[in-house]
C-alpha cells in the first residue's frame, strides 16, 4: 500500500477562515479531512462538503454525533468525545474503537492535541485549531500519513508550519 494522507481538525468554535483555508489547501491531496466538532458552524453550511464532520457539544444543527469511514487499509472511527464522557477518562471511547474496529479513532472537545495506542487503535487528538488549553498553547491541527506498517503523525500550526515537538511514528 503506498502512503496515505489524512488531515484532522477540531474545535474550530466559529472560525469559518481556518476551516476553509485548511480545506483549500488539502482538498484533493489527501485521502479524506476529518473536523471533530465545536466548529458552530450550520451543518447545511458548504463549507462541510468534501469534509467529515461530526457534532460537538457546542454545535446545533444536523450532524452525526460519531463517524466511522472506511478507507483502504484503515478504519477511522471519529466523534467529539463529550458523549464518551473523555473529561473523566478513555473507556468508553476506547471500548467504542474496539466495537468499530478502528485502526485510528479521532476525538477533540479537550483542545489538546494527544497520540497514544491501545490495543490495535491509535487515538488522536488534532488539539485545537482555534482556542489551544493546556501546556501546549499552539492552534493546532494534524496530518496523519500512513502505511501497512505505520502511522505518523505531524501536527501543522494555523500557518501550516510543522510543530515538529508532537510529531510521532507508531508501528501498526
Amino acid at each position: 500500500m503506498a502512503e496515505r494522507t489524512l488531515i484532522i481538525m477540531s474545535d474550530s468554535h466559529g472560525d469559518r477562515q481556518i476551516v476553509k483555508e485548511i480545506k483549500e489547501r488539502y482538498l484533493g491531496k489527501a485521502d479524506a479531512i476529518f473536523h471533530n466538532g465545536d466548529s458552530e458552524l450550520p451543518a447545511s453550511d458548504p463549507i462541510w462538503e468534501g469534509i467529515q464532520v461530526v457534532c460537538g457539544n457546542c454545535d446545533f444543527g444536523d450532524y452525526p454525533d460519531s463517524l466511522v469511514t472506511d478507507l483502504p487499509g484503515l478504519t477511522v472511527a471519529q466523534t467529539h468525545g463529550h458523549l464518551f464522557n473523555i473529561n473523566f477518562g478513555f473507556e468508553r471511547l476506547d471500548l467504542w474503537a474496539q466495537e468499530e474496529d478502528a485502526d485510528i479513532c479521532t476525538y477533540g472537545h479537550l483542545h489538546r492535541p494527544a497520540v497514544w495506542k491501545n490495543g490495535k487503535t491509535v487515538f488522536i487528538n488534532p488539539g485545537s485549531v482555534s482556542q489551544p488549553r493546556g501546556e501546549i498553547n499552539e492552534r493546532l491541527y494534524a496530518r496523519v500519513c500512513f502505511d501497512e506498517n505505520t502511522i505518523k503523525v505531524d501536527y501543522f500550526t494555523r500557518d501550516h508550519e510543522i510543530y515538529p515537538p508532537l510529531s510521532q511514528e507508531i508501528r501498526r
